[in-house]
């Protein structure tokens, strides 16, 4: 046997080093987690690994869905470079205080280029 199934893969356990409060956005290499309830230093918590998030971002700033969303740990926010932690879902308006973020997905293809921006849905 070269693998066996362990358990889903839109969460997985972990147990940090610091105590985090609920929404906090952490990273393990390219893999982004988001934990959804506050877990205390050195105890087991679980971080949501897929889903879509309302993530902030600064006033002013926009996204079109479909493209790269960073994390910026020095603004606490979105932002256009940083740690890539997903793709905006939806457009983002200037004046709104959220983007819509797919959790650890890229907007790399298959062949490593960059797929565009799209502001809309396409079929493929």
């Amino acid at each position: 046997m070269k693998a066996r199934y362990v358990q889903r893969g839109d969460a997985v356990d972990f147990i940090p080093s610091v105590d985090l409060e609920a929404g906090e956005i952490v990273r393990l290499g390219n893999l982004i987690g988001v934990t959804k309830i506050p877990v205390k230093a050195g105890t087991r918590g679980t971080l949501a690994l897929a889903g879509i998030f309302d993530v902030l971002k600064p006033a002013g700033m926009t996204f079109t869905a479909g493209s790269s969303v960073y994390w910026d740990s020095s603004l606490g926010a979105a932002n256009k470079n940083g740690v890539l932690i997903g793709i905006a879902v939806q457009y983002a308006a200037a004046k709104s205080e959220i983007v819509q973020v797919l959790l650890n997905y890229s907007t790399q293809n298959q062949n490593g280029s960059s797929s565009g921006v799209e502001a809309e849905w396409l079929p493929l």
